[in-house]
């Protein structure tokens, strides 16, 4: 099939089938494809905001990355930095593994990102930081939440502190739990098309929106880049190792657990003894 750029000139979709080889949960093709399509990252910038197309007007990445370079720490985080408008700075990222620590992660990336102005500046120059994260786990289990949005407010009247300082959590594990206006938004089909594993399904999700099917466009292509791939294979290493890595961890906690039990119970019949 005849090489295409990413702008999603050709439509490849219909004519995909089988397997996706490095869907856009695998944070180094989210990256590539956001980097490489900058309507896919405004379109889906609209969705997570609850954003009409019209009301962002330029998107720019801060970060960009050479695409296809070796990374050499393989715990190396694949977030992207966005000045939208020209007046708002964004922090986006693709977290698959639940490593307990995001709640504080995310505050730090957030002050970050907020500390913006320039020697000289005036504090009422401070744009709004917004750090958006896309997880495959639920931050608080105990209480679970497709999008949520949260705030600096006061704590009695919940009158907000301040717009500029937000943190949005999307947890493509609680699709079910979508509200209607993350349903009217597309942003519950935007965590289908990132979940989606077969080009079957990510057809069938996109059917309706161009820029959804641009997504898939840009996906194939570069999933046809070798160092791309071997970047992609990469991350997909670097997860396999730490599930294992956690699944053991966790055999081990439980097998403390059971032994506490155990020294539990025969302290207690020797003390009736």
């Amino acid at each position: 099939m005849k090489k295409q750029n990413t702008s999603g000139t050709i439509n490849y979709l219909p004519t995909l089938s089988g397997t996706i080889d490095y869907p856009l949960t695998n944070d180094y093709m989210f990256r590539s494809v956001m980097q490489s399509n900058k309507n896919v990252l405004k379109e889906l910038l609209c969705s997570l905001l609850h954003l009409n197309s019209n009301d962002i007007h330029s998107v720019e990445i801060l970060n960009p990355i050479e695409l296809g370079k070796t990374i050499e720490d393989k715990d190396f985080y694949l977030d992207i930095k966005i000045l939208m408008n020209n007046n708002t700075v964004i922090n986006l990222e693709m977290q698959l593994h639940n490593k307990y620590n995001w709640s504080d992660r995310s505050l730090i990336y957030l002050c970050r990102l907020f500390d913006n102005l320039n020697s000289g500046d005036d504090y009422k120059g401070t744009k709004p930081a917004f750090q958006i994260g896309i997880l495959n786990f639920s931050p608080f289990p105990e209480h679970p939440e497709f999008y949520a949005t949260y705030k600096l407010m006061n704590q009695k009247s919940y009158y907000k502190y301040s717009d500029k300082f937000t943190i949005h959590v999307l947890d493509l594990t609680q699709i079910h739990l979508a509200a209607d206006e993350d349903k009217n938004s597309g942003l519950d089909n935007w965590a289908k098309l990132f979940k989606a594993k077969t080009w079957e399904d990510f057809q069938m999700i996109s059917a309706d929106n161009k820029n959804m099917q641009e997504a898939g466009e840009t996906l194939y292509i570069l999933s046809k880049e070798e160092q791309i791939r071997y970047q992609c294979e990469a991350r997909e290493d670097y997860r396999r190792t730490w599930n294992t890595v956690k699944s053991q961890f966790e055999e081990y906690q439980s097998t403390i657990a059971e032994l506490e039990a155990t020294i539990a119970r025969l302290q207690a019949e020797l003390q009736q003894k």
